[in-house]
């Protein structure tokens, strides 16, 4: 009887990293595009998995990269003004049309220190 209660709990624990990784990839999926700051004084642009673009009142298309985990971005700044720019870890909400990024932990070069929430534009 031990071995059939360790073999079901084999299998709901590989379930449960199997939802990980989908939702990963989903999220990956979901935040291509260009995302509009509510207040309209930020844009981002997402073109692949690895790069995004920031537009706002100072800069226009400035480069970024980014990688993405289950419940968090590292972003980089790779713009022209890079000099010495370390990446930073901020936790991100991506439901529906709406992106949420808490920037308000750790200074992020080209971001203000506060939570931004943009919609998805189409």
């Amino acid at each position: 009887m031990k071995y059939a209660q360790i073999y079901i709990l084999i299998i709901v624990m590989i379930s449960f990293i199997g939802c990980d990784k989908n939702k990963l990839t989903t999220n990956k999926e979901l935040i291509l595009g260009t995302w509009i700051s509510l207040d309209k004084t930020d844009t981002l642009a997402f073109i692949d998995n690895t790069s995004f673009y920031k537009s706002d009142s100072y800069m226009r298309s400035d480069h970024f990269d980014y990688h993405l985990f289950k419940d968090s971005i590292e972003i980089r700044y790779n713009g022209i003004l890079d000099i010495l720019i370390h990446p930073t870890m901020h936790k991100y909400t991506l439901k529906d049309n709406n992106l949420t990024l808490f920037l308000n932990n750790e200074s992020c070069y080209g971001f203000d220190f506060k939570e931004i929430n943009y919609t998805k534009q189409y």
